[in-house]
């Protein structure tokens, strides 16, 4: 009887091990710990084995679709996202999230297409209306994003996202007194959440309030949100338009920290070491080079940082220099701007 009831237990522990090592969040929890070690295919084989067993498991291809495309396989996720379709899982979230590769690839028309459809498979469904609201309000379309954001929040009267969008709609539908109200309300409900920080301090620069709260807001948003870099490009333009030189280097050389391939960031980094290095010192002309130069090693036909190139050359009274990134910044973009840069530095190569 020992045994038998020895051997019975047994099997009950494998049955129940399977049993539990085929359970679908079981392997997403597994699927997730892979990825965030950096094992990015066995993750998607726990993800594959998900979709084969549990194909109605919706985030078992919403999860195989993200890490495709964080691998620039854009492709492939979009092709995981139909698997799920076909296999009749969550198809709401599914559109949502081809809507949201598109929007990330930069191809809005296909993004609003597929967030539309995300609305039409489910209403009901918060994530979606907020992705909706934020589409139409960047095709301009602002009475129909706040009724999208409105949708939401009936759905979730504290969703922050959703308050958050609906004030941005709102500062852009010039009806910023209105924005700013919601904006200090959520930042006193969510002081942790920098997402309202950030819209409250782009509000903020259409009243005459003192820059000094404004640059305080920024500071909190991207202190509390750093990837966030919508709020990221509103406050490096806040910097670059009329504050101090150094504040704004200051902020520009934190934001390329977590924006390094941002080319137009270095161009107006480059811009304000060479207008320092006018007032101050011409050792700031080096810095402006090496901003130029980490721009050109992203893309060599930057014809922008050639200009520059050629400003700073001239500067550092370097005709020949100057001559040559002035025809490279021309013959890449031939403007009646850069053909006067390089007959002016032929000019003083004489």
């Amino acid at each position: 009887m020992g045994l038998n009831r020895r051997l019975t237990l047994i099997f009950v522990s494998l049955v129940f091990l399977v049993t539990c090592s085929e359970d679908p969040d079981v392997l997403f929890s597994k699927a997730e710990t892979e990825a965030s070690l950096g094992s990015r295919q066995t993750a998607l084989d726990y993800l594959f084995k998900i979709q084969n067993s549990s194909p109605e498991y919706t985030e078992a291809y919403l999860f195989a679709a993200q890490l495709f495309f964080e691998d620039n396989n854009l492709s492939e996720a979009v092709n995981q996202c139909r698997k799920g379709l076909n296999a009749k899982a969550d198809s709401a979230k599914i559109f949502r999230y081809i809507g949201e590769i598109y929007y990330l690839s930069g191809s809005l028309e296909n993004a609003y297409q597929y967030y539309r459809m995300a609305v039409q498979s489910d209403p009901n469904n918060t994530e979606v209306q907020i992705s909706m609201g934020h589409i139409l309000r960047d095709k301009d379309l602002y009475e129909q994003a706040l009724a999208h954001f409105d949708k939401a929040l009936e759905l979730d009267s504290a969703n922050y996202l959703a308050t958050v969008g609906k004030a941005l709609t709102l500062k852009n539908y010039d009806r910023n007194a209105e924005a700013i109200d919601i904006l200090e309300a959520a930042v006193k409900d969510e002081p942790m959440e920098g997402a309202a920080y950030g819209a409250l301090a782009m509000s903020q620069e259409l009243t005459a309030i003192e820059d000094k709260a404004i640059l305080e807001n920024y500071a909190l948003a991207v202190k509390l949100t750093p990837r966030n870099k919508m709020v990221w490009d509103a406050y490096v333009s806040f910097m670059v338009k009329g504050q101090n030189q150094k504040d704004a280097i200051e902020v520009l050389q934190s934001y390329l920290r977590h924006f390094p391939d941002d080319a137009n960031t270095r161009h107006h980094l480059a811009e304000l070491y060479i207008e320092l290095a006018k007032t101050e010192s011409l050792s700031w002309l080096d810095a402006a080079r090496q901003q130029c130069d980490q721009a050109l090693i992203t893309n060599t036909d930057d014809h922008y940082s050639h200009a520059l190139l050629a400003r700073i050359y001239l500067l550092q009274e370097k005709p020949r220099l100057a001559i040559l990134e002035a025809q490279l910044a021309f013959e890449i973009n031939p403007t009646t701007e850069y053909r006067e840069l390089v007959d002016q530095a032929k000019f003083f190569s004489n």
